[in-house]
């Protein structure tokens, strides 16, 4: 009983000792506000949970570390998300179009390009590559040499700008519709 109190308090004086500077670090990768306390609520049991199972020698710096993991694990987790809006926006198909809608949807597109210029180089050809070119996750990391999960971040934060932007300027942002690339079905962008 006295070594498990022990290990508690060593984890619990690591994490008082480095929020501050955890918070900082969640911040930085773009991660709302509100969601930062139930990282570092998750962070702190499990680096409870595995200092318990095996002895850790630096638990400041395990506490990075799984923080770290944690925010792009929920980063993956929205790119996904945003993934599949976007391709239920491509598969929807409104028979019933008319010239209001259609310019609507132009006007949008054009706003939705002209955002989607403005982005980083990174954030841009990685939306390219996955949104124009159907590319996997994986052959874009291969293509920009990047990790997967850094293709993803690059992905979920360049839409979630060209969203905020479109958003802004008086958007439906919820039925983003982008044309289907050239020589490709739809089914093939769903891979």
């Amino acid at each position: 009983m006295q070594k498990n109190k022990k290990i508690n308090n060593r984890v619990y004086e690591a994490f008082q000792s480095s929020r501050d500077g955890l918070v900082r670090s969640i911040m930085k990768m773009n991660v709302k506000q509100q969601d930062v306390d139930d990282i570092l609520q998750e962070t702190f049991i499990r680096v409870l949970d595995s200092d318990a199972k095996q002895h850790i020698k630096s638990p400041k710096g395990y506490l990075f570390v799984v923080s770290r993991n944690l925010v792009l694990k929920k980063l993956t987790q929205q790119s996904k998300e945003i993934d599949t809006e976007i391709d239920d926006a491509l598969l929807n198909h409104d028979v019933d179009n008319t010239v209001e809608k259609e310019l609507y949807q132009k006007l949008k597109f054009e706003r939705f390009i002209e955002v989607l210029n403005s982005l980083p180089e990174k954030n841009r050809r990685a939306i390219l590559l996955r949104k124009l070119y159907c590319l996997s996750h994986k052959e874009i990391a291969q293509k920009m040499d990047l990790s997967v999960s850094s293709v993803e971040k690059n992905i979920a934060q360049g839409l979630k700008q060209c969203k905020k932007s479109l958003y802004s300027q008086g958007y439906d942002v919820n039925e983003l519709k982008l044309p289907i690339p050239l020589n490709r079905s739809s089914k093939e962008c769903t891979k």
